[in-house]
């Protein structure tokens, strides 16, 4: 057996082969099998340069495909300084090469190409290779839920009577003023230069922006910058929204970006709760792992999934599952900065990164059906 690792723009490969093998090999329809979510997910990256960079083993006397891992190429901030990073996503064996070692060979080779790594939703399977390799482990994503309507949403809650009193306790809202304006290049490339430097985070630059919220295949998303009422962009945060309107039990507004100047980011909070309650949703949640940030949520009436067990609220709902904790789980690494990458006071992960927000192949084919 001569096995070959690299990316497959590297090898005679495509990625209608890569998409094949997850079909095969992934025991539940997968997004990533779908050519146009692909297509956007791996080879429309601002860094992709239109070329497939997910990483295979490849069996080149059988032509064959034995393992793949998904990886979209992508800047990273760290301490300030541009690196060179990658976010991983769907690492899969086939059954055949399982304790060949092909899955440590390809975890190896993405090691010797690039500086900064994240993926997100480790399995028991894939978590003591990691470890091995030198990546530190977060087992639940900081995720915080705003509950608006608890009558809509209690039956698909778990909750007592603590939760009962504190829904009711925290439903007022406080009347911060502030002004929430359309994104434009030039103020929204102030504001990210301006939080760069204080966080570590993957590039959110204006090229990143337009590819993550602008031409998503499925999803659509709304972005805002809100200011005080002076209007100072160096005062100002970015906040970027995804509406869930597919369910027939509830309505949900995720919260996919956050981030801005400190004494703007209570404002974000203020305007994001009331998009939320004259548009009509049931509840609001926002993954973050920055508690710079979430320690306004944990300070405004929002129930953090990790921590108050009081209330619980599922996190996958293409079918509604609940599981216990409903976040996921979240590995990374440093070649040369572990000690910075670790700073979880710094580290900004969203639902904006990795995979957290795919759509579920049934939520792809129930928009393709309501397109037909």
């Amino acid at each position: 057996m001569t096995i070959k690792t690299d990316f497959v723009c590297n090898l005679s490969l495509d990625s209608n082969q890569i998409r094949l093998f997850y079909a095969e090999n992934w025991d539940r329809g997968i997004a990533l099998t779908d050519k146009k979510f692909y297509d956007w997910q791996f080879l429309e990256t601002p860094n992709g340069k239109k070329k497939d960079h997910c990483v295979v083993a490849y069996d080149e006397q059988k032509k064959e495909v034995l393992g793949v891992m998904g990886l979209n190429k992508r800047k990273f901030f760290l301490d300030g300084k541009s690196i060179n990073g990658a976010e991983l996503t769907t690492w899969i064996v086939s059954d055949k090469a399982t304790r060949s070692g092909v899955g440590a060979k390809i975890l190896g080779f993405i090691q010797s190409n690039f500086d900064i790594l994240i993926g997100m939703g480790i399995t028991n399977m894939a978590l003591p290779i990691y470890m091995r390799s030198g990546f530190r482990f977060m087992q639940n994503i900081p995720r915080f839920i705003r509950v608006i309507n608890f009558e809509k949403i209690k039956e698909y809650s778990t909750f007592n009577n603590l939760a009962i009193k504190l829904i009711k306790k925290w439903s007022s809202l406080s009347l911060t003023k502030y002004i929430a304006s359309e994104v434009n290049d030039e103020n929204y490339k102030e504001l990210f230069n301006s939080i760069k430097t204080n966080l570590n985070l993957f590039s959110r630059d204006n090229n990143n922006r337009k590819w993550r919220y602008g031409k998503h295949p499925y999803f659509k998303y709304k972005e805002y910058i809100i200011s005080d009422l002076k209007a100072s962009p160096k005062s100002s945060s970015y906040v970027a929204l995804r509406e869930e309107l597919n369910l027939r039990e509830f309505k949900i507004l995720h919260v996919m970006d956050l981030f801005g100047n400190t004494k703007s980011l209570p404002l974000a909070l203020s305007f994001i709760e009331m998009y939320a309650i004259d548009k009509g949703f049931d509840l609001i949640d926002f993954y973050c792992t920055t508690s710079s940030i979430y320690r306004f949520m944990l300070c405004s009436g929002w129930f953090s999934t990790t921590d108050d067990l009081c209330f619980q609220f599922p996190h996958l709902f293409h079918p509604i599952e609940m599981r216990n904790p409903p976040t996921t789980s979240l590995i990374y690494w440093s070649k040369n900065n572990l000690i910075s990458m670790a700073d979880l006071s710094k580290l900004y992960i969203s639902k904006q990164d990795a995979d957290l927000d795919r759509p579920t192949l049934k939520t792809i084919n129930a928009i393709k059906d309501l397109s037909n």
